[in-house]
Parts: C-alpha cells; structure tokens; sequence
C-alpha cells in the first residue's frame, strides 16, 4: 500500500467535507463546477479518475451523465458510492474500480465523452508516471473528448509555506520543492498527518506538459479566484448572503485572468484530445 493511499484512507472523512466545510474552501468547488458545466457535453459517460469522495461524481449524476469511479483509496470509494446510494443515483454508475491514475487497463480505449482528473496529478512527483496517468487518460477520452485536470499551484503552495511553515523556507531537504515543486513523505518520516508525496505545478509547466502529450487547451482558472489565502475574510464576509453572492461573482469572474492564475492554492486546466 502506498503512502497516499494510506494518507487518504486514514482521512477519508476529512475528505468528504473538505471543500464544504466552510464557504473559503467551497470557492473550489462552486468554480470547478462552473467550468464543468461550460464544457461538459450535453449528454454522455464521464471518468471520474481520483474522484475521492464522490464531491463531483454526484453532482454529475444529478446532472444526468453516467459516471465511472476510479480511486486508489477504497474508503473513498466506499464514501462516494454511499453517497450514490442515498441520493439514490446508484443507476448512474458506470462501475467502481480501486487503482491508480497510472493504470487505467480495465477501460477499452475511447471509452469516455469526457474525464475528471481532480487529484491524481497532486500526487506524481516522478515524471514517468505523470507521462502514464496522462497518456492513460488520452487513451480513455473519445476523439475530441475533454479533460479537466486540477493541480496545487506551486505559487500557492510558497503562500501556505510562508504563513504556517516559515521554517521549510530554510531547510536544506526542501531544496526539490522550491526548484521542481516536489514534496516527499520521506521528509516528514512518513508521517500520515503530514502532506504524502506531491507535485506542485505552474501553469505554464502544466499547460505545455497536457500539450505535449496529446492534448489542445482550451481554458485554465484559478479556483479561489483573486480570494488566495483570505479564508478569514471569506468566512466572515459570507455570513451576509449579498456579500458572498458577490464574492462567488468575482471569484467566476476573475478565475480565467492569466496573471492570477499561479497565485491561487488550486487552478484547473481544461482541454480536448487532439
């Protein structure tokens, strides 16, 4: 068992309420969902690969797409197909598969009008096996099929650093994250309270990575918008409906601005298989 495996088993529960657990980390969510509905296809099957808890999967299945799941952690898995189960969209489900991004052997090829990949590119500091989790997802996507893939800004990241982990700023060991945006578990002793093994990107690295591999850009957004870091203020702004109506506005708004797109703590990059 792999240490983010473990990592996300021990906190599969954290996860299921992780981007609602206050109105700050739902900008995450309320933006993503934005996009999804601005280039998911009318109809059609769609490849939840690192769905987690499920967050999107249901949310699509309300929207009427059937939806495979695929996850390395089965606590997560297990989470989302009871989320399935309640909401009572288990006819939606393609089928729920426990692997990794980097083998997607038991989908035939073009198998999917479109395919999340919320996760499992935070979490590939080798880049052999970023080369096999994208080629994997271009082999699953129908010709002109799309893909949305997340990342953790490696600017955003420098952020959270400075204002909880000042002293990794000094440290000899972190050498590779400050230059390559890799983060080890071996840095931390395999502590599973502590972030495991990830890949911070830039969005310009992510752009020409997805491009040189088969696919064509189509948009890219920061998903806390101009708002990074200001959970505080978020928090306490929301508690008036008008006021957090129109932070949502802006958040939108200001996500597709290419000069705020590495500040933000997570971005999307959306593209169509060439």
């Amino acid at each position: 068992m792999s240490i983010v495996e473990r990592y996300y088993d021990k906190h599969a529960n954290y996860e299921k309420r992780r981007i609602f657990q206050d109105p700050y980390h739902m900008l995450e969510f309320i933006v993503t969902i934005h996009y999804l509905r601005k280039y998911l296809p009318k109809t059609g099957s769609i490849l939840d690969c690192g769905c987690g808890s499920g967050n999107y999967a249901i949310v699509l299945a309300s929207m009427g797409y059937r939806v495979a799941l695929v996850d390395i952690s089965q606590k997560l898995l297990d989470i989302a197909v009871e989320k399935f189960r309640k909401s009572g969209k288990s006819d939606k489900l393609i089928c729920v598969v426990k692997t990794s991004s980097t083998d997607l052997s038991m989908f035939e090829s073009s198998s999917f009008d479109a395919v999340l990949c919320f996760g499992p590119l935070y979490h590939l500091p080798d880049t052999k096996d970023q080369i096999k989790t994208v080629e994997e997802l271009r082999r699953v996507l129908k010709p002109r099929g799309t893909l949305f893939v997340s990342a953790i800004s490696y600017y955003g990241v420098l952020g959270i650093i400075v204002k909880y982990f000042p002293e990794e700023l000094i440290l000899e060991s972190h050498k590779k994250l400050f230059e390559e945006g890799i983060h080890l578990s071996e840095w931390h002793n395999y502590d599973l309270d502590a972030l495991p093994d990830a890949k911070f990107w830039k969005p310009i690295e992510l752009r020409s990575f997805m491009e040189k591999h088969g696919f064509e850009t189509l948009e890219m957004a920061a998903c806390e918008g101009v708002f990074t870091h200001l959970r505080k203020e978020i928090n306490n702004i929301a508690r008036d409906k008008r006021k957090w109506r129109r932070v949502i506005e802006i958040a939108i708004k200001t996500s597709n601005d290419p000069t705020i797109l590495g500040s933000t703590e997570h971005f999307i990059w959306i593209g169509k298989k060439k």
